[in-house]
């Protein structure tokens, strides 16, 4: 179902808040991210209302939701999908869930290129994975997920940390054929 109007993408499975309106007709983003930390379920609704608003459009305008799932903050993770599964059926609206490391990726290697990126984990550990961006920056299949100890991490990796991941992504999955609803993603050590 293509419903119009914009479509929201948020993250909040690492320290930032990551939003983006997406416009399918017209390949406009839109993009907004602010490091929260603990302050996230406060802020998060406030924070959503005052950027869509910005764009103006109203909440009822959206025609669609993406929020990643992590691999991340559970906790963190939990909210965003909890936010947005609650907007989607009030709105009546898709939902559709994304790979956090994908969005950190597009955020971090530029179109064409392969890097590492990586995401926070508990006990000083973190999720890295290597990505490969398409030329126009939409990621591709990443490959070799692991969690490893946060000074065992590569360097383009580690420094990707401090990015926030680039919502579009999951504001672009909405209309992804292969999109499906969010699950919130526990990795455990050595799996998935």
């Amino acid at each position: 179902m293509t419903v119009p109007g914009p479509r929201l993408g948020l993250d909040t499975a690492t320290p930032y808040l990551a939003l983006a309106l997406w416009w399918p007709d017209t390949g406009r983003i839109a993009r907004a991210a602010w490091r929260l930390d603990r302050r996230l379920a406060g802020e998060l609704a406030v924070r959503i209302d005052a950027f869509v608003a910005e764009h103006g459009i109203a909440a009822t305008d959206l025609g669609g939701i993406g929020v990643g799932v992590g691999p991340g903050s559970y906790t963190g993770a939990r909210v965003g999908v909890a936010w947005a599964t609650a907007a989607a059926r009030a709105l009546g609206v898709p939902l559709v869930g994304g790979d956090t490391l994908a969005a950190r990726a597009a955020a971090c290697i530029g179109p064409g290129e392969r890097g590492a990126v990586a995401t926070e984990a508990r006990r000083g550990e973190a999720w890295t994975e290597t990505w490969r961006l398409a030329a126009d920056g939409r990621p591709l299949a990443g490959e070799g997920r692991r969690r490893v100890a946060l000074p065992d991490l590569p360097t383009d990796a580690a420094a990707s940390l401090r990015s926030a991941p680039d919502a579009a992504v999951h504001a672009r999955r909405v209309d992804a054929p292969d999109a499906s609803p969010p699950v919130v993603r526990y990795e455990v050590a050595g799996g998935r």
